[in-house]
């Protein structure tokens, strides 16, 4: 479950991403997970439309908080194709 308020779904829009676009993501079974510099949990998935993104989130209690969500770089991308090998 992803805890949703105005804060974080105005901020990943500014990186052109949709709420459901990022938990698709977050939630792909190829993920491919990283510690963000920050501390926080991230991961690299792809959504069902085939976008790759990037997810970082925190723990608010029993629900994931996106932090932020945008496109993922070419290099990240390519991590992406390299782990689901």
């Amino acid at each position: 479950m992803f805890d949703w308020d105005e804060s974080n779904t105005d901020h990943i829009a500014q990186h052109d991403v949709e709420p459901w676009e990022a938990e698709e993501a977050a939630t792909d079974r190829g993920r491919v997970p990283f510690t963000a510099h920050s501390g926080r949990t991230g991961f690299i998935g792809r959504t069902d439309d085939g976008r790759v993104l990037v997810v970082v989130l925190g723990r608010k209690a029993r629900l994931w908080r996106v932090v932020t969500a945008r496109e993922a770089t070419r290099g990240e991308k390519r991590a992406y194709r390299r782990y689901n090998r």
